[in-house]
Parts: C-alpha cells; structure tokens; sequence
C-alpha cells in the first residue's frame, strides 16, 4: 500500500510539472524565417504562431536576411535578429571560401538591427579558413554574437582567434552526448551557450535508437549542472517545422518537465533573457 501512494504521489507530482510546464514562457534562441517561409506563414500568423505556444521572444536568422529584417520590424520588441551570411542556401558549403562574404556582411552591420552572425555552417576541415577568422573578428569587434552549426574543433577555433566572443553552438553541435558536451563547456567555461534544438527526440528517446523515453541520468545532470549554458530552440529550418511548430514545442515541454522547474526556467527562457533583453546585453 506504502509502495502504491509512494508511485500515486510521484506520478501527481510529475503531473503538476507537465501542467506549469505547458503554460511557461518560452525564448526560442533558434529560427529561421526564410524564403519559402514568407511564402507561406505572412509576419502576423507566425506571432500567431508564438502566441499559442507561449513564445514570448525569438532568436530569428534566414537565407536570404530580407525575412529576419520583415519580421523584426513588424515585432522589433519580440524578435532578435541575427545576420546570415548565405546569399542562398547553396553557399552553406563554401561561403568561407568566399571572399565577398566579408564586405557584404559589413555593409549589412551598417543598419544597425543585427545582434549576432549566424547560424553559419562550418566544420573542422575549413577552420583555417580567413573569411571564417574575419566573421569572428567582426563580431569581436561590434559585440555580436555568433551562433555556429559546427563540431568542437570549429568552437575551440573561435575562442583561440576571439577569447572575449560569445557563442551560441547549434543543436549541441555534432556529437550531442552528455560526457563530450560537458568537456567542451568544462573547456570553455565563459562565453559558451548552447541551443537543443532538433535535439528532443533524441532527448525523449524517440529517435529509434533508444528505447528509453525521457531524459536519461546523464542528460538531467548535465542540464542541472550547466543550467546557465543551455537554451531550448526549434529551429525552423524548413517550412514544414512552421507546420508542425506546435508538437515540437510540445517535444520540448516534456523534457523539460523532467527537470527541476527552477532549471527548466531557465532552459526555457530565462537564460536567453539575460543574454539578450537585459540593459547590459544590448549595450
């Protein structure tokens, strides 16, 4: 009997996490607004959007830039833009490569809306690559952040050419494990964030290659112990995540409701809060 009100009054608890969870502010450090996704959703039906899955604030970049600067200036409080730096998608693999990348990103600096660079794609084996070195220079020099699609060897890279930069590293980069994502923040202990977007089935174990559903030992106590570090995102990367907007926040409400709710604040919001619409942040 002990054993039944013992497991009752654990399931009542977990319970009442999902239902505070499901009402929970959410800053989204990870969109894109597109081409093809001005096509489809207008600026007003993507609030729309946030509003029923209380999205308060957005992190918004796209291919081409035009989207992410329509959608600021219709919601210049809600949406923090971040400046691409592909002409098309097809310049995701060799926009390092490029010399005209770095005026043209300069010229666009110029309007002074942009808060970061990103997200860029890029890997260890273009590290050494001098548009890549002038983009983190860049963003050194005008206190942007840079928000990066790579593996460890790209984000160690940034720090060596730009101790002081801030990173946001996408979709706990190329190898999200727990042991590996903690020795690069143990390694970086400043200046390090991380979006889980694309990341909750895994984190759910829904991906096929887990039978186990929800966060493992491992991943709650990598969110506890670097609570400061992560933030949620869904990454609208295709048209079709706008359609199915609602159950990947959903995805994303169920994992953080097996976090301790002061964490999972964090996670949810508060954390990219700090970085970005606090006084000191937009300095």
């Amino acid at each position: 009997m002990k054993r039944f009100l013992k497991s009752a009054g654990l399931v009542a608890l977990m319970a009442s996490s999902y239902t505070v969870q499901a009402q929970m502010p959410i800053f989204d450090s990870h969109l894109h607004y597109g081409g093809e996704d001005t096509k489809v959703y207008n600026p007003a039906e993507v609030m729309a959007i946030f509003d029923r899955n209380h999205v308060t604030h957005a992190l918004i970049s796209s291919t081409p830039n035009d989207g992410t600067e329509a959608l600021y200036h219709y919601a210049p409080k809600r949406i923090i833009p971040f400046l691409g730096v592909y002409e098309t998608l097809q310049d995701k693999r060799d926009w390092m490569w490029d010399e005209s990348v770095l005026p043209k990103v300069e010229a666009a600096l110029k309007k002074g809306i942009y808060r970061g660079i990103g997200e860029f794609h890029i890997f260890a084996k273009d590290k050494k690559s001098p548009v890549f070195k002038g983009i983190v220079k860049l963003a050194q020099k005008h206190g942007l952040m840079l928000q990066a699609h790579g593996d460890a060897e790209i984000i160690d890279e940034i720090f060596s050419i730009a101790p002081d930069v801030t990173v946001l590293w996408a979709h706990m980069g190329t190898r999200p494990e727990p042991d590996f994502l903690r020795s690069v923040l143990q390694r970086h202990p400043e200046n390090l964030y991380i979006d889980t977007s694309v990341r909750d089935t895994l984190l759910l174990g829904t991906d096929g290659y887990s039978d186990h559903h929800g966060l493992t030992l491992q991943w709650r106590q990598l969110f506890i112990d670097y609570q400061d570090r992560f933030m949620v995102a869904v990454d609208t990367f295709s048209v079709n995540r706008w359609n199915t907007f609602d159950s990947v926040v959903a995805d994303i409400r169920e994992w953080l409701s097996q976090l301790p709710e002061p964490v999972a604040r964090k996670l949810a919001h508060e954390n990219a809060q700090r970085l970005f619409l606090t006084k000191k942040s937009r300095e």
